[in-house]
This record gives structure tokens, sequence and C-alpha cells, in this order.
């Protein structure tokens, strides 16, 4: 297996979470970022790992889907929750999957693939604060700074 890079970016952070996140380059993303415990504007780091973490895994589970020419119907939501541990803080990260036009034990191999696959997904999978659930549908309702 070559560990040749397929693609690399720089992001910088300036002044923690009372500052700017930025990505290096001709991509020029920048954005305020914040704490979900402050009251400041801006993204927080609970909200990139949900990105992230819904992006990829999506993603990936959309490539198998079609890779083995079933419907590509997935759909991931994730909760991302901040507690207070010894010492500082944790996140909890919970994912949940729908894919209607799958029967389970298919959706399962297929999730099962993915955790696998989605370089996002490597890396939170082996955590206890992690889960990824198949669902019929998304529990919990979404309210704003929860």
């Amino acid at each position: 297996m070559s560990n040749v890079s397929l693609y690399h970016t720089f992001v910088q952070n300036h002044n923690g979470l009372t500052g700017t996140s930025f990505v290096e380059g001709d991509e020029g993303l920048a954005l305020g970022v914040s704490s979900s415990l402050i009251a400041a504007p801006g993204t927080n780091p609970e909200q990139f790992i949900g990105f992230a973490l819904a992006t990829c895994f999506n993603a990936t589970i959309r490539l198998i889907e079609a890779r083995e020419h079933t419907p590509e119907d997935s759909k991931v939501r994730v909760r991302i929750d901040i507690t207070r541990d010894q010492p500082g803080y944790q996140f909890l990260v919970a994912a949940q999957i729908q894919m209607p036009q799958h029967d389970e034990a298919d959706a399962q191999r297929l999730i099962a693939t993915a955790l696998d696959e989605c370089p996002v997904a490597k890396l939170l999978k082996d955590n206890e604060n992690v889960s990824f659930q198949l669902v019929d549908q998304f529990t919990d309702d979404a309210n704003l700074g929860e």
C-alpha cells in the first residue's frame, strides 16, 4: 500500500475560538469560529466534526451503492454533543443512517463496508464516544443552539 498523498490541504486557526480558521491557497475558505459554550458568532468545532463525518460517510456509502449497483438512497445525520469530563470536555458523536430502499441486512453490510473505507469514519469509529446506527427515521428534533 502506498502512502502517496492524493490531496493535501493546510488549515490555520488564529486566536482560538474567537478568531478565524482558514484554508491556505486557492480554495480561499475562511470561517469565523466560536464555541458552543460562549455567546459569540461563528462555526464551532462540533459543527466541523458533524460536517466532516456526515459528508464523508454518506459519500462513501453512495460510492459503495453505485459500485454494487444498488439504490443510492442513503442519508446521514450526525449529532455532536459536548460534555464535561476530567480534565476538560469530550465530544459524543452519534451518526444515524437511513437507507430506505435496502433491507436491514444489506444496509448493515453496506454500512460496515463504509466504516472500513471512509477516512473520517476510520478516525472515529473505534472511539467509545462514537456510534453509527441504521434508522428508519432520524430521531431527536433539531433545535438551533441546543
